[in-house]
């Protein structure tokens, strides 16, 4: 593998791996400087109003940038190249810009207003859009292990199981629900960044259509 095929590699698994530690982080903070915000019942969009709202909309644009980096990377090392491959990484792009418009309307998500309305569509966007990414990437992730298949199908089912009852489930536990449901966007991506570094750094040649 030439030098800049793998700079190109490596560096977008450290962005990416950068912005998924970023939306931690930012909620983490929003939790300490946001004044009686409960992590337990309150959702995540409610750190996005007031002064302190930029932590969580810079936090969901760097997460963006981790979603379109890896997107990015995976292309350029070009393996598992079938119509999946390609229509997953077209979708992760997508997912980018999703989250980009989350973040623009997340300070109405608690308004009984059109632009509530939409940031619901958007989540909505966002669930489909994973699982869609988590069953499309599976088997062209499996040129690099049968386990990164299992990986991505794996989060693509706990999602599965756990995003559409954070409609139902209890208000009282609105904001724990959402961060564990949620962590799962998380981990695929630190796992999928880890995995795009560990093929630029050892600079493998397998299955690399020149």
């Amino acid at each position: 593998m030439s030098s800049k095929r793998k700079t190109f590699i490596l560096v977008p698994s450290l962005i990416a791996a950068f912005g998924a530690i970023a939306i931690v982080a930012a909620d983490i903070i929003g939790i300490i400087v946001v004044e009686k915000h409960n992590p337990i019942s309150e959702t995540v969009s409610k750190l996005a109003i007031g002064k302190y709202a930029w932590i969580q909309d810079l936090g969901l644009d760097l997460f963006a940038l981790s979603w379109l980096s890896l997107a990015a990377g995976l292309y350029r090392l070009r393996e598992g190249k079938g119509w999946k491959w390609k229509l997953g990484l077209l979708l992760m792009a997508l997912l980018a810009v999703d989250f980009v418009l989350i973040a623009e309307h997340n300070q109405y998500a608690t308004e009984a207003t059109k632009e509530e309305a939409i940031h619901t569509q958007l989540v909505y966007a966002l669930g489909g859009l994973f699982l869609l990414i988590c069953g499309l990437m599976a088997p062209g992730l499996k040129t690099f292990g049968k386990g990164w298949r299992n990986f991505s199908l794996i989060c693509g089912g706990v999602w599965l199981l756990t995003a559409p009852f954070f409609f139902v489930i209890s208000t009282q536990y609105d904001g724990l629900y959402e961060r564990i449901s949620g962590s799962t966007l998380v981990v695929w991506v630190l796992g999928v960044a880890y995995l795009l570094y560990q093929r630029g750094y050892q600079g493998s040649q397998a299955g690399i259509v020149r």
